[in-house]
């Protein structure tokens, strides 16, 4: 086989055989893992703010309040309440960014991390504030209480009193959004 060969045989493989792969690679190579991280590092850092805004207002925009409606009110276990109902189905959504910025808190990459942290709640602001429609009837305050969240959740991973008080200030001005 070539190397064109081999690289397009290796370009087939799924995500979690290339793990394997390079997991096996490692463990044969010790003096590669150094590399592999810089590597890693280089792909990982720069992460961009208001790309990942973007991001959390589309998914967010993926809400339908018909389905909101569907779903909640008198149920055959019960009552759901409209106004929590929206609530969790803004969590679901921003949920997978929520995971990526712990993510970048464990790899200990903190500006990173906190671009990350101040994209979603702008997100979650702008989207409120210009995109959410009749679901922001039902999501009085989701802004508020869900950008809380994330700071939140940023403290069970780091919590450094002089970032919270940037990340607090943040959430106030992205907040602000609202009343403009």
């Amino acid at each position: 086989m070539t190397k064109k060969d081999d690289l397009l045989f290796l370009s087939t493989i799924t995500n979690d055989q290339a793990r394997r792969v390079l997991t096996l690679l490692l463990q044969e190579n010790p003096k590669l893992i150094s590399k592999a991280t810089a590597i890693a590092k280089d792909l990982l850092s720069g992460t961009d703010e208001e790309e990942i805004s973007e991001s959390v207002c589309d998914a967010l925009s993926d809400l339908d309040v018909h389905v909101l409606w569907e779903e909640s009110g008198k149920t055959y276990h019960g009552y759901v309440d409209p106004y929590e109902h929206s609530y969790e189905m803004m969590e679901d959504k921003i949920e997978p960014f929520l995971d990526e910025m712990e993510r970048y808190l464990d790899r200990n990459m903190v500006e990173d991390a906190l671009s990350y942290c101040k994209g979603i709640m702008k997100g979650i602001c702008v989207y409120m504030s210009e995109e959410a429609g009749e679901f922001a009837d039902w999501a009085v305050d989701s802004d508020d209480g869900l950008t809380y969240d994330v700071i939140e959740r940023w403290k069970t991973k780091n919590n450094n009193p002089d970032i919270i008080t940037g990340l607090e200030a943040w959430r106030k001005d992205c907040l602000k959004m609202k009343s403009r």
